[in-house]
């Protein structure tokens, strides 16, 4: 009985680390893409509003890392396992 339970919770955790790197890559891609504009605008307050985003953009990625811990915590801990018995 604990094969398929190890099963999903190994689809779950992989499912997590999916989510977090492509959101990592994302924020990054996002970020670089911004800064790049930065350098091409001529206007300082544009070019202070853009780096404010690219700062923002890179700034989501600590705490998706901290969700993913958390996440990795309630797959181990069978939370939604427990939860589908009812």
């Amino acid at each position: 009985m604990t094969r398929p339970n190890t099963d999903r919770q190994a689809s779950r955790r992989k499912s997590a680390l999916w989510s977090a790197v492509s959101n990592t890559v994302i924020q990054l891609v996002s970020a670089a893409a911004v800064l790049w504009c930065r350098g091409v605008v001529d206007s300082a307050a544009l070019s202070v509003v853009l780096l404010v985003i690219a700062l923002v953009n890179l700034g989501t990625i600590v705490p998706v890392w901290i969700s993913f811990r958390i996440r990795l915590k309630e797959i181990e801990g069978g939370e939604e396992d427990a939860a589908a018995e009812y």
